[in-house]
């Protein structure tokens, strides 16, 4: 990490704020003596002119005047300097070591000069010159200690670790040993995998300063990376004996238990950690979020999902207590009972993370989702209705108030509600068919048969092979006794492209009788029954009609009564059965 870390810092530096705060002469001497008089106003004004045109966001004019200012001072320091920052700009890398070469040679007594080399040459694969530049930087300037840092992470790079290694030695000399030192080293050590020298330098460290409980934590990650969980265990021991309240060491030693396979001691770490009000959420959500990739796997043994499953539970109620602020917790829960197949628990968590959480979309679609699966249409119409003055540009939300108001028989507001979200589509065809389909519907149960039919033939116009869109509009021409034949063909298509659904070849079934071909109706009818309608009032009502006009008047009866007891059938059903005859 912080190997990373000083040169993109310094980069930054250079290229956002250099030219807020002057770090040269703009116009320096020469190596030979200071500009001639005749040309010192001329190289002034160019090098002013070509630093406003970079601040004016014009690159291409202020390289031009930059190396106008060159011309007339060839030893001109700060063109070079700023002719490397643009061309860095630019991923130039080549051109800007060059001018950042340059700048140094110009004029080795700017440190920004030559730290800006030493990025680059590391940036450019050139570790050899930036350890170079970062030498020359600690003897010029020997107090400037983070150059010691830079220089020790390049001879790391280089795997030079002894050199790099003797740099902090240097460092202590000069400062003194400090808790920085040590964890700067050490991070250099563990990321090159060098644990037995960061084993040796965690031992020195606790020799000097062995009231450190850090050190002791520190060092058990070194021992449990190198395989010692005897070693491990002792130390992260002591590191909770010397401070209880270390979290983080709580969950390091629970994962060394975790690894072991002891889930309760590990599980007993991790409880205790989460229930520090003080340890970030963050990491401890991503430690959960482990537990349920963890559970979701066929290589765990089902008894070890089911107690890691408990133990999930168990610690996001730690977090829900100790971090009441915060809906993360929530949101994690409701994902594992979901998951668990347990919708009204899953709601009921996702409502409470909504309470600390209302600006996050995505747990209100999870929501709307789960209302949806519930069949809860007015909490449904409600939770949309909430959303929708959250996120008044998202279409999603009115389709499912859409979808809850015509459940609710309210069709006008589901037309005014759908209509709405449809104007909201933009550039996603497939969301703007789905609109269409479901005015379709609307548009049908208010009885509007016209522009039913006109959104359903929208709708297919974007995709011309939706089943669902083809059994509908089939349906309600059937229902409606129109334009036989064009419903015919769809339900054929429909059922093509989706065999075996029960209720499309109910629709195929229903068109025939009104067509009049009531032995062909009863052969698909009988068909759709075996593929799963044998359950369905609305099939089993169909079926006995068909009976009925095949003078079947006993079998008629017989479905009809079926038709009655599974519920879903027509409003004539009870009449069709108390009077023994067909009843529209």
């Amino acid at each position: 990490m912080f190997r990373s870390l000083i040169p993109a810092l310094l980069l930054a530096l250079f290229t956002s704020c250099a030219g807020n705060k002057p770090v040269v002469d703009p116009a320096p001497s020469s190596g030979d003596g200071a500009v001639p008089k005749d040309k010192r106003a001329l190289v002034m004004s160019l090098f002013a002119d070509a630093t406003n045109a970079r601040l004016e966001g014009d690159p291409a004019k202020a390289i031009q005047l930059y190396q106008a200012t060159i011309k007339a001072d060839p030893t001109n320091a700060a063109s070079y300097f700023e002719l490397a920052k643009l061309a860095h700009q630019a991923q130039h890398g080549d051109q800007a070591l060059a001018f950042a070469k340059k700048a140094v040679a110009a004029d080795g007594n700017n440190i920004w000069y030559r730290f800006l080399l030493a990025d680059l040459s590391t940036q450019m694969g050139d570790l050899n010159g930036a350890a170079e530049t970062y030498k020359a930087i600690i003897d010029q300037w020997p107090d400037h200690y983070e150059v010691y840092f830079g220089l020790a992470d390049i001879l790391a790079k280089q795997k030079k670790m002894d050199k790099a290694q003797q740099v902090y030695r240097d460092l202590e000399k000069r400062f003194g040993t400090t808790d920085e030192l040590v964890m700067r080293e050490y991070g250099m050590l563990v990321n090159a995998n060098e644990l037995d020298k960061a084993r040796e330098l965690l031992e020195r460290a606790i020799a000097a300063d062995p009231e450190n409980p850090q050190y002791f934590g520190m060092l058990a990650e070194v021992y449990q990376g190198m395989g010692n969980k005897d070693k491990a265990l002792e130390y992260f021991n002591k590191a909770l004996a010397a401070n209880p309240d270390d979290s983080m060491t709580r969950i390091s030693l629970a994962q060394l238990y975790y690894d072991d396979g002891d889930l309760e001691k590990g599980f007993e770490q991790l409880k205790e950690a989460f229930s520090d009000p003080d340890l970030d959420l963050d990491p401890e959500m991503q430690l959960l979020l482990g537990f349920y990739q963890m559970t979701n796997t066929p290589q765990q043994s089902d008894s070890t999902t089911a107690v890691l499953i408990q133990q999930s539970h168990a610690l996001i109620d730690e977090l829900i207590k100790a971090h009441p602020e915060s809906g993360k917790p929530w949101s994690l829960k409701g994902d594992f009972l979901m998951r668990e197949k347990k919708p009204v628990e899953a709601r009921e968590a996702f409502r409470k993370a909504l309470e600390q959480e209302q600006d996050k979309f995505p747990i209100w679609s999870t929501l709307l989702q789960l209302d949806y699966q519930l069949k809860d249409w007015e909490a449904l119409h409600t939770d949309a209705g909430k959303a929708a003055e959250l996120f008044p540009t998202q279409p999603e939300l009115h389709l499912y108030d859409g979808i809850a108001l015509g459940q609710l028989k309210q069709n006008d507001q589901a037309i005014d509600a759908l209509i709405a979200g449809r104007d909201l589509v933009v550039d996603n065809k497939p969301l703007e068919a789905q609109f269409w389909s479901l005015l379709g519907d609307s548009y049908n149960e208010a009885k509007d048969f016209t522009k039913s039919d006109e959104a359903y033939e929208k709708a297919l116009a974007i995709n011309p092979k939706d089943p669902s869109v083809l059994n509908n509009y089939a349906y309600y021409l059937s229902v409606r006794g129109e334009k036989l034949d064009k419903a015919a063909e769809m339900s054929r298509t429909c059922n093509e492209i989706s065999p075996g659904v029960a209720t499309y070849m109910d629709t195929y079934a229903w068109i025939l009788y009104k067509q009049g071909k009531y032995a062909d109706a009863r052969t698909e009818q009988e068909k759709a029954i075996a593929a799963g309608g044998s359950s369905d009032g609305a099939l089993l009502e169909h079926y006995g009609d068909i009976l009925f006009r095949l003078d079947d008047t006993a079998g008629a009866l017989e479905q009809w009564k079926k038709a009655q007891a599974a519920g879903g059938a027509s409003e004539f059903i009870d009449r069709k059965v108390s009077e023994g005859h067909l009843v529209e």
